[in-house]
């Protein structure tokens, strides 16, 4: 069994608890991009889609919490306000919240298609 840096872990772990949080408040159409070879920024790229904008912001609070009581470091969020997207910026990973008008407007999922996803099951 191969044993993985604390870094890799850590990053693994926070993956895991922000999948935990969306799945929690059933967002759907969860992705996970894996940007490792794409971006110096950020290692994964995470969408979701919240049916309104009630769930949209619940989801922001709660993946905040989350977080914290993982002893995770809080996110930066941009959009908190909004009703249509809202993006946190994790460090090594991005997560965005959109209504479903605004994920099919942006279409990231074409943008990126040949980018490696993992199966939120498996992370």
């Amino acid at each position: 069994m191969k044993l993985l840096p604390e870094g890799r872990r850590l990053i693994l772990a926070k993956i895991h608890v922000v999948i935990e949080a969306l799945e929690d408040l059933k967002l759907q159409d969860i992705l996970i991009y894996d940007m490792r070879e794409r971006s110096p920024f950020f290692e994964y790229f995470i969408l979701s889609t919240a049916t309104n904008v009630r769930q949209l912001q619940a989801a922001v609070k709660h993946l905040k919490d989350h977080l914290s009581a993982a002893s995770l470091e809080q996110p930066v969020i941009e959009g908190a306000q909004s009703n249509a997207w809202v993006l946190m910026d994790a460090k090594d990973i991005v997560v965005n919240i959109f209504t479903k008008e605004e994920r099919l407007y942006y279409n990231i999922e074409k943008m990126w298609m040949d980018v490696p996803t993992i199966d939120p099951k498996d992370a």
